[in-house]
């Protein structure tokens, strides 16, 4: 008997190795088949549902403004970004504006989306601001955004909720569902008004303190696990179903593992299972929080974030959903369980030679509006960019960092999610000649608030030069070199980093875009805060308010696969 238990475990163990490598190789191979993650970016917390023959998703972007990134496939494995939920991330909290940052650990977290009698329907929180819903009825459009409000109409506005999802019954009556973080962190359930936008049978506790914890009177608890958070509602075939994750010990491992909840009333009694087994950090990057859609055809997939994150970020990848009695079972039953693993390689859920969606990148600003993959670091100051002031230029105005010498307190910060690839290569063209005595300016890499490094012109008392900057989160100082200085005759500058598939990145610069001179150190991506590595360009002046710089191009390639 021991030695068929070996045999077992040791059939077992490579048969996960097996499916177990995240390779420079990922997406639609080209040939009916695709291989996981199918974003190998920082696409977190992801909600997809499919309108008709089209799918879309969303991911959670903290204190990126604009706010809740859209997305949209045809075939769950092409993926395009659309639009954003929230265009002024300050209405949600003013701790999230240019003139406070304190986001890094704040702003949105993981939503919903849902649509519902020809409406659009984005419920999220965030930690410290409050609950929010969001309605459209064109997702490529401006969305509506307004607080949540309990039974008695106050807006539901300060600390201690996360992870929200309805759920319109077929008799017309509205739920959601949403985790308290707080002293109670379990998943709450509520009756919720036909719109979507108050609670029914929830009213905040006149006693609490939003400063520390909104405390709603009301409602039911679907789970008193201190851990279970990531909900979602589904009702399939007359049974309510609420997915959630949280720790358990799974192989001797401690991970975040998707369950599910089943009854055929809303308020239980419910039957639970797991449905899915992670191996690990070091295997599978716990597949967690996530969504169950399914095609026209009628085969059913669970989209997810890995859940420890890496320096790029909490990847999305789509899994198979095999319905076993009645359950959703995720991946492939490896060890014949009833539960199921990771799968990393699988034929593609749609069939679609038309979806050719790709995230987009590469900018010229050539448009009046920024393009979608774009984001600040907070919300901006609306007069310190223009697209129009010169056309085919992005231009940033200079002004001081909320604190002198800190990166993560500059304000002038745009910048795209980093995508993994065996090999990448980022150039911007950059005229300098309107950078002003104390002003910096160029390209760089950060993360959540904790790891940066920057290659940039520097105007020190009319002198400019060259200089790259780097701060690890272990680092105890900042890593400063300057350059030797610039002739003033200089007009355009070429910045470029190349990364490789393990997140080293180089910097070098040119003055002709053909030849160019590695400067600085190698720079390790990284993960911090829950985000995974960004890429952008950046400017400020600490000594007087005053300089711009015109961005000619981004430029964003693939080098290896």
């Amino acid at each position: 008997m021991k030695r068929i238990k070996l045999i077992c475990a040791l059939v077992l163990f490579f048969a996960v190795k097996c499916f177990a490598q995240q390779t420079s190789v990922w997406g639609d191979l080209g040939n009916g088949a695709f291989r996981n993650p199918v974003l190998s970016s920082d696409y977190s917390d992801p909600d997809v549902i499919r309108v008709g023959s089209d799918y879309y998703g969303i991911a959670s972007t903290f204190c990126f403004s604009p706010g809740m990134i859209i997305i949209h496939s045809r075939d769950l494995v092409n993926w395009e970004i659309i639009g954003h939920v929230v265009d002024d991330i300050s209405f949600l909290n003013p701790e999230l504006k240019w003139n406070q940052m304190k986001g890094y650990y704040n702003g949105i977290w993981a939503g919903s989306l849902r649509f519902h009698n020809g409406m659009f329907y984005c419920h999220f929180t965030t930690p410290r601001g409050g609950w929010f819903v969001a309605t459209t009825n064109d997702i490529r459009g401006k969305w509506n955004v307004q607080a949540m409000k309990d039974r008695n109409d106050n807006e539901l506005r300060g600390k201690g909720w996360d992870d929200t999802c309805p759920l319109w019954d077929d008799d017309g009556q509205a739920y959601i569902i949403a985790s308290n973080f707080g002293h109670y962190w379990f998943p709450h359930l509520y009756k919720m008004s036909s719109n979507g936008t108050k609670l029914e049978d929830g009213m905040i506790d006149p006693s609490c303190d939003r400063k520390k914890n909104i405390e709603i009177i009301g409602g039911y608890i679907t789970k008193p696990n201190r851990t279970a958070e990531a909900s979602k509602l589904y009702k399939w075939n007359g049974m309510y179903y609420f997915y959630f994750s949280e720790v358990r010990t799974i192989h001797g491992n401690q991970v975040r593992v998707p369950v599910m909840l089943r009854s055929k009333n809303m308020y239980g009694p419910y039957e639970e299972k797991l449905l899915i087994h992670s191996q690990g950090k070091d295997v599978d990057l716990e597949p967690n929080q996530g969504a169950i859609v399914d095609t026209p055809d009628g085969k059913w997939y669970f989209v997810t974030q890995h859940g420890t994150g890496n320096f790029d970020g909490r990847m999305m990848s789509v899994l198979p959903v095999t319905w076993v009695d009645g359950w959703p079972m995720i991946g492939k039953d490896i060890d014949n369980d009833g539960v199921g693993e990771m799968v990393w390689e699988m034929e593609k859920p749609v069939n679609n030679e038309q979806a050719k969606e790709s995230i987009q990148t590469t900018d010229f600003f050539s448009s009046s509006q920024l393009s979608p993959q774009w984001e600040w670091n907070h919300q901006p100051r609306a007069e310190k960019w223009s697209l129009t002031e010169r056309k085919g230029h992005l231009r940033l105005y200079a002004y001081s960092q909320l604190e002198k010498g800190s990166f993560f307190t500059t304000g002038n910060i745009i910048s795209q999610r980093y995508i993994r690839y065996g090999k990448c290569e980022i150039i911007i063209k950059m005229d300098i000649r309107n950078i002003e005595d104390g002003q910096e300016a160029g390209l760089t890499h950060f993360n959540g608030g904790r790891d940066y490094s920057c290659l940039g012109v520097k105007n020190d008392n009319g002198q400019k030069q060259l200089c790259w900057s780097k701060k690890q989160s272990q680092d105890k100082d900042v890593t400063f070199i300057k350059g030797n200085t610039l002739s003033h005759n200089i007009r355009y500058i070429w910045l470029k980093t190349v990364i490789n598939f393990s997140g080293e990145a180089i910097f070098s610069w040119s003055f002709n875009g053909k030849s160019y001179h590695t400067f600085g150190g190698k720079f390790q991506l990284a993960w911090g805060n829950y985000r995974g590595s960004r890429i952008g360009v950046y400017t400020y002046n600490n000594r007087v308010e005053k300089g711009f710089v015109d961005v000619d191009f981004f430029s964003y390639k693939t080098l290896t696969r």
